[in-house]
């Protein structure tokens, strides 16, 4: 749910009940304070992805490591969310209700969007085809992207004061963006498009993959949720383990089986299969510090960079299944216009790490830009939060929730 009576994110105007959480089903907590702590949780992991993406990248000479990156990771996620789940069905928190086929659809759907999205953004990320500059501005799109698909295939309603939140959200964004918008201007910035002209496209068009994946996730969880309140049944939450351990493993597969995308010209990274070999069996190298690589200096963080990247990964998949399904998608975009700030300040605070991954200088005026964004998207959020639930069946009055839920399953 999104919200309640008591216990509103801030202040809704409409009126529900959430009886809050449950830790190890010994301490209980109330739902508003579960909710903050975990979007500001989620804020902190995915800043700590975005910029464990480009080091991890960078880690690697040129564009050698990209499909690797994408394949190392997708496999690391698979294997800790299905241990996880191996544990969470041990304790009987994963029920069968929850592993019927007809869930199965919607996870296979949002695991090839993430593997799609994941193509797509990493294979633009690299500062030859995406300028930073360039990126900071077009991830922007993903927050309309959503709310547009979200009205579409969700039952969904807007309040004015939904519109009003996105609307002074993206003019936070815009005002943290005026600095580069200016180097952009005068020519300070790097804005090359080395590889080609179409880069930013590919990169706008991987926006909509990652929208329509949290849009479908909180699809699941809004139909398991109304059909297990209906059955009376004592746990009316998806499993968040149990739906990573699942559409990690299909976005896993995706990846896999689309290895020959690196071979596309003009596209992958690699000319042919010898060279594609070279680059993939050389990224487990990196990784786990071959001494057969020699003073390969960049080589050597590939292992630190990369596990700064797979930890932030699943903190952020974690704390956005949790919110998807107690909130909305449209929240969780709404939050990730802060990440690129923090993002800022710390290629802004290290600035001998921030030229090691080519980010592009940063000045004060970027940090101040960013301090001064940061209170008008908190303004945008509490609007958002003002309006009160965006669905039309998650807050339904005859069925809800009466127990606590177990917050760790």
């Amino acid at each position: 749910m999104i919200n309640d009576e008591q216990t509103s994110l801030l202040h809704s105007n409409k009126k529900s009940y959430h009886p809050g959480f449950t830790i190890w089903r010994r301490w209980h907590v109330r739902f508003a304070a579960v909710a903050i702590f975990m979007s500001i949780i989620n804020v902190l992991f995915a800043s700590g992805q975005s910029i464990g993406l480009v080091l991890f990248l960078g880690s690697f000479n040129g564009l050698t490591g990209v499909y690797f990156v994408l394949f190392f990771c997708s496999l690391s996620f698979t294997i800790v969310f299905s241990l996880l789940s191996v544990w969470f069905g041990f304790k009987k928190q994963i029920t069968r209700s929850m592993v019927a086929f007809r869930w199965i659809k919607f996870m296979l759907l949002v695991g090839v969007f993430d593997a799609a999205n994941g193509f797509l953004i990493v294979f633009s990320s690299h500062g030859s085809r995406v300028p930073p500059a360039l990126s900071s501005i077009l991830i922007q799109i993903i927050i309309p992207f959503t709310f547009i698909f979200s009205k579409i295939l969700l039952p969904k309603t807007y309040h004015w004061r939904h519109i009003l939140s996105v609307s002074v959200v993206l003019v936070g964004i815009a005002f943290s963006l005026i600095p580069t918008f200016k180097r952009m201007h005068d020519g300070t910035t790097q804005t090359e498009l080395k590889d080609g002209w179409y880069w930013p496209f590919i990169f706008i068009f991987g926006c909509i993959p990652g929208a329509l994946m949290n849009i479908i996730q909180e699809q699941l969880q809004m139909k398991y949720t109304q059909e297990a309140r209906e059955n009376q049944r004592t746990i009316t939450r998806f499993s968040v383990m149990y739906f990573q351990a699942v559409e990690s493993t299909f976005q896993f597969a995706t990846i896999a089986l689309c290895f020959a995308l690196d071979l596309v010209p003009n596209f992958g990274t690699s000319k042919d299969i010898t060279s594609f070999w070279s680059s993939f069996s050389k990224g487990f190298k990196c990784f786990f510090n071959d001494s057969s690589l020699g003073s390969d200096n960049r080589c050597n963080y590939a292992g630190g960079t990369g596990a700064l990247f797979i930890i932030s990964y699943l903190g952020t998949y974690i704390t956005s299944t949790f919110l998807t399904d107690h909130v909305s998608a449209n929240w969780l975009s709404i939050l990730s216009s802060i990440s690129p700030l923090i993002s800022t300040s710390f290629w802004f605070i290290f600035p001998a790490i921030n030229k090691w991954a080519g980010v592009g200088d940063m000045t004060g005026w970027d940090i101040g830009f960013s301090l001064g964004a940061l209170p008008i998207i908190l303004i945008g959020m509490f609007f958002y939060r003002g309006g009160g639930t965006d669905r039309k069946t998650e807050e339904n009055d005859h069925f809800i929730d009466e127990h606590p839920i177990e917050l760790f399953w």
